[in-house]
């Protein structure tokens, strides 16, 4: 028998988190906002990096990873345990401290990566906002802006639509990949623990962009849980294998049973 991961709760999650990290992106950004209001422009680059708030994307990451990650690990638990039975009604009933465990859990594994994550993504915005800066600088310049017109052009544009859409689409691949990550780790925790008589299978989304590697780890088929596809991958979204095999990665594990 075949345990496979529910992708209507995954997709609905992803979109979800795609929504509260972009609200997230809009609040570590606003001290430059505010701070635009009080400082001339060719000088504000000088404080980007110290008024982003790392801390409020962190406690992000690990609210999602708590939650993502608990759910799939109780619910691939829940159907393992199921599988191994033999009986369709056992553990049919949720079990709100077995949940609040996993949560845990989950937590607890992410805190060790979090906060490097936290600031790898907050570097990339810090890269945003200094590009728009210096566009506004350059208008600034341009158009013989006076000081109070300058910082109010420089508000405005940080506010706005261009900075708006990349926040978007970096929101979009950031909770994508983690999403991605925080289930299929989540999953294979519980998997672990439930391990005997389980394999493993790599399962490729089936839309366009899949990764060459990842379409011949679905080719493979069932492997023994120890088995790693590539240096410290062992599952998609493994956060101890290569950047290059995770971000953006839509891939899902699937366990076999035997049964």
């Amino acid at each position: 028998m075949k345990i496979s991961t529910n992708e209507n709760l995954r997709r609905s999650l992803t979109n979800k988190y795609w929504r509260s990290t972009r609200k997230v992106l809009v609040k570590v950004r606003q001290p430059i906002v505010d701070m635009s209001e009080y400082v001339d422009a060719d000088r504000l680059k000088n404080y980007t990096s110290m008024l982003l708030q790392t801390k409020v994307m962190n406690e992000h990451l690990l609210e999602l990873w708590s939650k993502v990650g608990g759910k799939f690990a109780y619910d691939t638990e829940k159907m393992l345990k199921r599988s191994k039975s033999r009986i369709p009604e056992m553990e049919t009933k949720d079990n709100k401290d077995q949940l609040s465990l996993w949560e845990g859990k989950m937590k607890h594994y992410a805190a060790e990566r979090s906060l490097i994550k936290a600031k790898a993504i907050l570097s990339t915005e810090q890269e945003a906002i200094n590009k728009v800066i210096d566009d506004v600088i350059a208008k600034i310049n341009e158009d013989g802006l006076g000081i109070p017109a300058g910082r109010k052009l420089m508000r405005d544009t940080l506010i706005g639509d261009d900075l708006s859409i990349i926040e978007s689409w970096q929101a979009e691949r950031i909770a994508r990949t983690e999403v991605n990550g925080a289930s299929n780790s989540g999953s294979f925790e519980a998997a672990q623990e439930n391990k005997e008589g389980v394999k493993k299978e790599w399962l490729t989304s089936g839309l366009p962009g899949v990764r060459e590697s990842h379409q011949k780890y679905e080719s493979m088929g069932p492997q023994e849980m120890e088995y790693e596809y590539n240096i410290g991958l062992q599952f998609p979204g493994d956060e101890n294998g290569d950047a290059d095999e995770i971000i953006n990665c839509r891939c899902t594990i699937v366990y076999d049973t035997g049964n």
